[in-house]
């Protein structure tokens, strides 16, 4: 087990009252279950590197740092990369109600 495992504390939770992903600083989804809470794993890498499956989202061939935060006042997570030439920044969205909303642009 070669890689190290980001603490709990290294994630923010996102989610729509149905589930929830926890997102990584480096902005990766390391657990998510779909389409409930009590579902199976989708996405289980904060438990198993190898075998847990993971989404990432990152610039190619470059170095760079993330830093994420909540916007003030907001339920969004917003992920940013520096030490890159990209100017996409992700941003994740908890829902405020029980509509389902598949992507957030």
């Amino acid at each position: 087990m070669g890689a190290t495992y980001p603490a709990i504390e290294a994630h923010g939770l996102i989610g729509d009252l149905q589930t929830a992903a926890l997102i990584s600083a480096d902005g990766a989804v390391d657990w998510f279950c779909a389409p409930r809470f009590d579902s199976p794993s989708v996405f289980g890498a904060l438990l198993d590197h190898d075998k847990g499956g993971l989404f990432r989202l990152t610039p190619d061939g470059v170095d760079y740092t993330s830093k994420q935060l909540y916007l003030p006042g907001t339920r969004l997570r917003k992920t940013s990369p520096s030490g890159c030439t990209s100017s996409s920044r992700p941003v994740s969205r908890s829902a405020t109600s029980r509509r389902r909303s598949v992507i957030s642009r």
